[in-house]
């Protein structure tokens, strides 16, 4: 079977990356790479929605294939439909297998830092967050100011993600032990 070989082949040609802690990147931007893709460094980034420089690895769409429309828009049996829908255009690419390949491996945790784990990454998310080597899901929040932040808007968002939610509550790093992302001030010369 081709596909098993394919698996096989390349959960081998990426053992030494199991080891590395995996950035998954939804901004199409290079920013990761300056920060964490080195090639020497304990970082490996995978850019699953594709990278601006890369014009044909882009993937705009929709990814929520467990919300009960989906399966109307399948049986409409038109492919026109179906051609912006994410897990299509995840097989025109190699990301998405190594996103597998890696939480296939051993057991990992799951650091959320500006991604609002909203709908439209929800089938992806799913499979991450319900993974059984899914250890833990801590969010980071943005904290607007001394009284309000966006902690309960994440999880909110979160539990969409989750068809099991006492894997929900098992997971998900409740508020106590989560932190603010750091904010940098950026200076503006008038």
């Amino acid at each position: 079977d081709v596909s098993i070989k394919y698996h096989r082949l390349s959960r081998d040609k990426e053992q030494d990356k199991q080891n590395k802690v995996v950035l998954l990147n939804f901004n199409y931007t290079k920013i990761a790479d300056q920060y964490f893709g080195n090639e020497n460094a304990d970082f490996f980034v995978i850019h699953i929605h594709g990278k601006l420089d890369d014009e044909d690895s882009v993937i705009f769409g929709y990814g929520d294939e467990l919300d009960k429309k989906y399966k109307e828009i399948e049986e409409l049996n038109d492919n026109e439909y179906l051609e912006k829908v994410k897990s299509v255009k995840y097989l025109e690419r190699d990301n998405y297998r190594k996103l597998l390949n890696y939480i296939e491996s051993k057991p990992f945790q799951v650091y959320i830092m500006g991604h609002s784990c909203g709908n439209s990454d929800r089938t992806l998310l799913n499979t991450i967050f319900e993974h059984e080597n899914c250890v833990s899901i801590k969010p980071f929040y943005y904290q607007k100011d001394n009284e309000t932040d966006t902690y309960s808007e994440i999880i909110r968002n979160i539990t969409r993600n989750f068809n099991d939610k006492q894997l929900l509550r098992e997971r998900v790093v409740n508020k106590t032990y989560c932190q603010a992302m750091p904010q940098s001030e950026v200076k503006q010369d008038l």
